[in-house]
């Protein structure tokens, strides 16, 4: 009786020792599958930061690209128009690079560009002459600051490599595209 005492103890402990370890890894389970929804919602927000990073610079490239090329039709001094073509070219070829990794990552990139760009658009086009060419001017030079700005700052907070890498080819064509604005301001005497 004594040994069917202990057989049985022996069997209750196995089994409790058997629900403990069930019981352990159903919590390293439990605790996996926790820590998997915090690093997809991670993940989540990663790709939220890069996606608006794409979004707001697919809206930046089409608003310089519309840009350009008012100064290409409404430009009266030379340097103002091809500094036009310079823009539209370049931010042309940014933003096609931007979309493929935008289609790859499956990001929508919007159609519209924001109010103040419409805004600032509608402005210029209504302005002729000098007139025209200091106001786009000096619009370059504040769009251009501000995104590089915005690049550099959200160039820290990227994950994808491919989105982190717009970045870094964005900011010396912004560089570029700043002292050629300050070099036509001077060749145009604004």
């Amino acid at each position: 009786m004594a040994a069917a005492g202990l057989a049985g103890a022996i069997a209750l402990t196995g089994t409790t020792v058997a629900q403990a370890a069930t019981a352990s890894g159903a919590d390293l389970r439990t605790a996996s599958a926790a820590q998997s929804q915090v690093e997809a919602r991670m993940a989540l927000e990663v790709s939220r930061i890069d996606a608006t990073f794409m979004q707001l610079g697919h809206q930046f490239n089409r608003f310089e690209i519309m840009m350009g090329r008012l100064a290409m039709i409404k430009g009266q001094c030379f340097s103002v128009r091809r500094l036009g073509i310079t823009e539209a070219r370049g931010h042309a070829r940014l933003d096609q690079k931007l979309m493929v990794v935008a289609a790859r990552e499956r990001v929508g990139l919007p159609r519209t560009l924001l109010p103040a760009q419409r805004q600032l658009l509608a402005d210029l086009a209504r302005k002729s002459g000098t007139s025209f060419d200091r106001a786009w001017l000096r619009a370059q030079v504040v769009a251009h600051q501000h995104a590089l700005v915005f690049v550099r700052q959200e160039a820290q907070r990227l994950q994808s490599r491919e989105v982190k890498q717009l970045a870094r080819e964005a900011i010396p064509v912004l560089q570029r595209h700043l002292v050629l604005v300050r070099a036509a301001q001077q060749a145009c005497r604004l």
